[in-house]
């Protein structure tokens, strides 16, 4: 009878064992189950994350056209100017006020030293004009007067000069 006891004890024993090596081969698959949920969380959100990435590199490179595009443009626009003269066939309007008795007149103001003596940082552009003169339209009574208002606008202590005045008619 002792074999028999000592057979149970040890057949319980062996089925609490299994019991014990079942129970932790349920909480080891349970674990692998849900490191492989995270797993595959995971790589949906980096792949979203790359497509993300991808469609901004796209945008990016599509802006990078378009911006060499524009400044190609831009480039072929201002040597059209140049080509044509654009710039030195311009009149400013100096002032607008105007009576009866006023004559047109076109001034030519000059400053070499625009640059260093009014505004440093202007387009090379428009400092070229400057030097080479821009041209201004004036109503005034007389020739005295337009100098005078081209001179009130544009002093010559700043480096402006009344190059050439001609009447444009009434």
């Amino acid at each position: 009878m002792a074999f028999v006891f000592a057979g149970l004890i040890g057949l319980a024993s062996l089925v609490v064992a299994l019991l014990l090596a079942l129970r932790r081969l349920k909480n080891t698959e349970e674990r692998i189950a849900n490191a492989v949920n995270r797993k595959q969380t995971q790589v949906d959100r980096i792949k979203k994350l790359a497509r993300t990435t991808l469609g901004q590199a796209r945008d990016l490179r599509d802006a990078r056209r378009r911006k060499a595009m524009a400044e190609l443009g831009c480039e072929e626009l201002e040597q059209r100017l140049r080509s044509t003269g654009g710039a030195s066939n311009r009149i400013y309007v100096l002032d607008d006020r105007r009576t009866d008795a006023d004559s047109t007149w076109i001034l030519r103001i000059v400053n070499i030293e625009y640059a260093s003596r009014v505004n440093s940082n202007l387009e090379p552009i428009a400092l070229d004009s400057w030097k080479r003169g821009r041209r201004f339209l004036v109503w005034a009574q007389d020739e005295k007067k337009a100098r005078e208002k081209a001179t009130s606008r544009y002093p010559e202590q700043k480096g402006f000069a009344v190059m050439e005045i001609e009447q444009q008619g009434k």
